[in-house]
């Protein structure tokens, strides 16, 4: 991001934040409407990502959500096993931090099995590929009883909250747009 416009976003999160907040304790603002606001948030960084693939590097890409669930899953799943293995105090950040780490690197490893023997395609062939893995995606989430199967995965401990979720939001459009802005983002143009 531009070195002057940064501030000005910084300044404008941060407002955002301190309206959330007072609002949500005052409760002018009710945990319904603050959920909304936290699924919003991570609407904004998937259709932040989505934007790079489908926008920046004008790739047709229609898979996305399945690395997303392949990620969340993960991590969900990771985040209920460590703690009902009791490894760690279940008021500890590490195994929402780590699972979001392997979460994050599963996805990103699939995406590399997906992208390789698809790194010539384009167009639609490149569409047609990604909805097939995204459909794959949902079929087999859909049938594996170990991660809920068609309710999907249950009994997620709750760490994440309004402030990780907007730093995360925050950090995830800057490094995207310091990442179209670098000399390797003009080359995906």
């Amino acid at each position: 991001m531009n070195v002057r416009k940064l501030p000005r976003f910084l300044i404008a999160v941060v407002l955002f934040y301190i309206v959330v907040e007072v609002l949500y304790r005052t409760e002018i603002l009710n945990g319904y409407l603050l959920h909304i606001i936290n699924l919003s948030l991570i609407y904004v960084i998937l259709a932040t990502s989505l934007n790079l693939i489908n926008g920046i590097t004008g790739q047709f890409s229609l898979g996305h959500m399945g690395f997303a669930a392949v990620g969340a899953y993960v991590s969900g799943s990771l985040t209920t096993l460590i703690l009902k293995l009791s490894v760690t105090d279940p008021a500890s950040m590490l195994p929402f931090i780590l699972s979001i780490i392997a979460g994050g690197v599963v996805a990103a490893f699939v995406g590399f099995l997906i992208g390789f023997p698809s790194l010539r395609l384009k167009g639609d062939y490149l569409a047609i590929v990604t909805l097939g893995f995204g459909e794959i995606i949902r079929t087999i989430f859909n049938n594996i009883d170990a991660v809920g199967g068609p309710r999907g995965l249950l009994g997620i401990p709750k760490f994440s909250n309004f402030t990780v979720i907007l730093v995360a939001t925050f950090l995830t459009v800057v490094i995207i747009r310091n990442l179209i802005e670098s000399s390797h983002g003009r080359a995906m143009l």
